[in-house]
């Protein structure tokens, strides 16, 4: 039984960028579900650009501190989406001493690119800190699939970042982020 006496005996949260990173996850997912069975598995999915909704985002952290397996499905990139950030900066203190894992399916170029290291070192310091196993998976990205999420922060600058001020009471500042691993 899972500590939460949920009933379920594991529990998975995915965050995904579209529908082909979705499709990633699922496919990881499927063989914990056919041999724990259906009933026994626990998955809670979430969009990347959902957790910009104040609604969704403590759902989904509830779900990542609650999780035996935190799901990333994402494409590579310089910056990655403001609201993956904001979801981490939520749950990864509070995560601490939770046996767990964080898996990475990243989206990459052929050949590897800064960004695909980038996103996996980013990814594994949030494992390393939050004390959790790191799983790391490379798919081949699409040609039309986003290759920098520059122009996203722009679009978003006005929705993510408020959701962060309301929960943090601070600015949020993308780039301190990626000295997790100092």
């Amino acid at each position: 039984m899972h500590s939460d006496n949920s009933g379920y005996e594991f529990s998975i949260a995915v965050v995904y960028q579209d529908t082909l990173t979705r499709s990633w996850a699922m496919q990881m997912c499927r063989p914990v579900t056919q041999r724990a069975g259906e009933e026994h598995v626990q998955k809670t999915w979430y969009d990347v650009n959902s957790l910009s909704d104040p609604g969704i985002l403590p759902q989904a952290v509830r779900a990542a501190l609650a999780a035996d397996a935190i799901v990333v499905s994402i494409y590579a990139a310089d910056e990655l989406p403001l609201e993956l950030y904001a979801w981490i900066d939520v749950w990864l203190p509070r995560r601490r001493s939770r046996a767990g894992a964080l898996a990475a399916l990243i989206g990459v170029a052929e050949p590897l690119d800064s960004q695909s290291v980038r996103t996996r070192e980013y990814l594994q310091a949030v494992a390393r800190k939050g004390e959790l196993e790191f799983i790391s998976q490379k798919r081949k990205r699409p040609v039309a699939a986003p290759v920098s999420s520059t122009w996203l922060i722009a679009e978003r600058a006005s929705s993510a970042p408020q959701v962060f001020y309301e929960i943090h009471g601070q600015r949020y500042d993308v780039y301190s982020h990626w000295g997790l691993n100092e």
